[in-house]
């Protein structure tokens, strides 16, 4: 009843962002089926495309394993590109191919494999 009372305050117009969120979540999700030992994670990073000099975005690291990652991006990306992820302490600085991309109706969902092992990088509790 709570949440009934809720909705109606906020008006007929305030679950279409909580429908969009769902809908992007729900893309991350069905992309992260592939990569079973993987879990949530929200770290912000700079997406730099290979070679140096090439475009790049900000965005945040949404899913991972130890070798992969899975984040939203607005720059083009195709199965084999390289990548550099780099976040802003310097903690994460590394070289990754695009092993999937997932074009949605509202964004571009990207995995990538890193190129060497990352060690500690993502610890699971």
């Amino acid at each position: 009843m709570g949440f009934l009372r809720e909705a109606e305050k906020q008006g007929p117009d305030a679950g279409a962002g909580t429908e969009a969120r769902y809908a992007a979540s729900a893309e991350i999700d069905r992309l992260a089926q592939f990569f079973p030992d993987g879990t949530k994670v929200k770290v912000p990073v700079q997406v730099a495309r290979l070679p140096l000099g090439s475009e790049t975005t900000k965005t945040v690291l949404e899913y991972g394993t130890s070798r992969e990652v899975i984040f939203r991006c607005t720059l083009p990306m195709e199965f084999g590109d390289r990548v550099r992820l780099t976040n802003k302490d310097g903690s994460l600085d590394a070289e990754a191919e695009v092993a999937a991309v997932q074009i949605g109706t509202s964004e571009t969902l990207v995995a990538v494999r890193f190129i060497a092992e990352i060690p500690n990088w993502i610890i699971k509790a």
